[in-house]
């Protein structure tokens, strides 16, 4: 993974400590060469500075840097680099009165032949293209009234292209546009280590340690998870259908106002949490009976969790007449990190039908979400 001409990869200073050999073997590389985004995507990200003149920063971080050869980029084999944070300001050319320049922000490594010592990049006094470190952060300015510049140098990573607008005395965001990974060749360099749990442990503890788009088998299940953006989902969706766990005995009465507490609960399912949220899409069909000479509105309403989702049609109908039967569907959130909780309650104004169990069922298919 290193080359060029010096034996160091990490061109940082001549001595190593155990942080500098800690920080190379976490950002061992993949195929990818580039600019190692860091928790917050920030890593040798180039900023304008507010209120100043044509001012820009620089922020800390780390990168592989191709080695190039003849002009060619050597993919295989690559420079190493540290920027400590908080990075680097620095002013770039005073803006033409005429015309609109563009200036290219890089990072650059040595290739010359000499014993340069290696040292930190001095982050009080910084000057762009000084390469007393092995490696510099410079830019290439570009011609008045012209396009972007090419680079002239050989091992380098493009950061940002900046507009530097003609008698401007100050930058703003929309004046930098973001090279790093928009630049062809360069890209994302973290390496994607699958983890896996061990028996018992959750999914979520270990997916904490894990970088988004990177794998974790879970033992206890037999499967293989992605992590997102903040939460690990089943790499494979696998849905499955079940059964109410449980149902109140006939003679469960309507109430006339369900709620998230379980007023007039009639079926029921339970089951364990997920660390992603699922859907429940439940069918059902639920018999109401009621005393002779009774008469009211009754309807089927659908909670999750301590939510409501759904109510079914509602009917107004007497006992002595016979009472139809609610057939429907419903689709739920199942919350993640909260156990599987989803009933059906019996409305029944003024408390006039209860729930029959006879013939009365319902069935959920449970599927984890993107």
């Amino acid at each position: 993974m290193a080359g060029g001409i010096r034996a160091p990869i990490y061109l940082h200073k001549g001595e190593y400590d155990s942080n500098d050999f800690r920080s190379v073997l976490s950002d061992i590389r993949g195929l990818n060469i580039g600019v190692i985004p860091g928790s917050a995507g920030d890593g040798l990200k180039v900023t304008a500075v507010a209120g100043s003149s044509a001012r820009v920063a620089v922020a800390g971080g780390r990168a592989w840097v191709p080695l190039t050869k003849q002009g060619v980029r050597d993919v295989r084999q690559a420079y190493y680099v540290d920027l400590p944070a908080p990075g680097v300001q620095f002013n770039l050319a005073t803006a033409s009165a005429t015309a609109d320049r563009y200036d290219v922000v890089v990072a650059r490594v040595s290739d010359d032949t000499d014993v340069t010592a290696y040292a930190e990049v001095p982050l009080a006094n910084f000057a762009p293209g000084n390469l007393t470190a092995g490696w510099t952060i410079d830019v290439v300015r570009g011609t008045d009234g012209a396009g972007a510049p090419s680079v002239p140098y050989d091992s380098y990573l493009a950061l940002a292209k900046v507009r530097v607008r003609k008698g401007a005395t100050s930058l703003t965001a929309a004046d930098i546009e973001d090279l790093r990974y928009s630049t062809t060749g360069q890209g994302d360099p973290t390496p994607l280590v699958p983890l896996r749990t061990a028996a018992g442990q959750t999914m979520a503890a270990v997916a904490a340690n894990q970088a988004r788009g990177g794998l974790i088998y879970s033992a206890d299940e037999d499967r293989v998870y992605i992590k997102g953006s903040t939460d690990a989902k089943p790499l494979v969706n696998r849905a499955f259908m079940m059964a109410q766990t449980a149902r109140g005995s006939s003679g469960w009465w309507g109430v006339d106002a369900p709620d998230a507490a379980g007023s007039g609960l009639v079926l029921r399912y339970d089951g364990p949490a997920a660390a992603y949220d699922r859907v429940g899409i439940l069918n059902y069909q639920i018999r109401v009976s009621a005393p002779a000479d009774r008469e009211g509105w009754h309807s089927i309403w659908t909670f999750s969790d301590t939510t409501f989702y759904w109510e079914s049609l509602r009917r107004y109908e007497r006992s002595n007449t016979g009472i139809t039967p609610h057939w429907g569907s419903a689709q739920v959130l199942i919350p993640k990190n909260k156990p599987l909780k989803v009933w059906h309650s019996l409305y029944a104004q003024g408390g006039w039908a209860y729930f029959d169990e006879w013939q009365s069922y319902s069935q959920m298919t449970v599927i984890p979400l993107e």
